[in-house]
């Protein structure tokens, strides 16, 4: 009978112990589970600095006619001006139409915030054809201006920005809605 006692009492034992141990694997599932939502948290939390970070720190590009010092536009002649809060890296300026020669020759690859580079087009090419100007920002995320040169009025229409490359990854989850915010603006 004390045998049979044992043999119980070892049951019951066992059987809380299995409880326990089921108990506790379930209690690390859950902290793995919290773990890996609070490092997600902290990814989309990085993410987001590094954007507001590059947002504040970007160029703010604007095109219009160069002037002599009298004030008079000078034709064939373009300035990119720098209305932002960080440089403009990396610059290309191209003609759109994809034909031979398609760069147009900027002195300077860098644009310092408030500052202007003077820029001599063909206005015909450039109101036929359209131009793309490409830039980086500090922390690397790559914009394309598209506009038209208007000859006449000396100015430029048809203004596109788009962001084509951003310099640091989007956390996965958060990747299709960032684009679709991108896309509105």
């Amino acid at each position: 009978m004390a045998q049979a006692i044992g043999g119980i009492a070892a049951v019951i034992i066992a059987v809380a112990l299995a409880w326990v141990a089921s108990r506790q694997a379930h209690a690390a599932d859950e902290q793995a589970i919290a773990a890996k939502k609070q490092a997600t948290s902290a990814e989309a939390q990085i993410f987001t600095s590094l954007l507001i970070a590059d947002k504040q720190a970007s160029p703010n590009i604007s095109i219009s006619a160069a002037k002599d010092p009298g004030g008079i536009i000078i034709k064939e002649r373009i300035a990119i001006l720098n209305n932002g809060a960080g440089a403009a890296r990396d610059l290309r300026l191209k003609y759109r139409d994809a034909n031979t020669n398609s760069d147009v020759t900027i002195n300077n690859n860098t644009l310092v915030v408030r500052d202007s580079l003077p820029v001599s087009i063909d206005g015909g090419r450039a109101n036929t054809s359209g131009l793309t100007l490409t830039y980086s920002t500090i922390f690397g995320t790559q914009s394309a201006l598209d506009f038209n040169w208007d000859t006449v009025a000396s100015q430029s229409i048809d203004e596109k920005l788009s962001i084509t490359h951003l310099g640091f990854d989007i956390p996965v989850e958060h990747e299709n809605d960032f684009w679709r915010r991108v896309a509105r603006v």
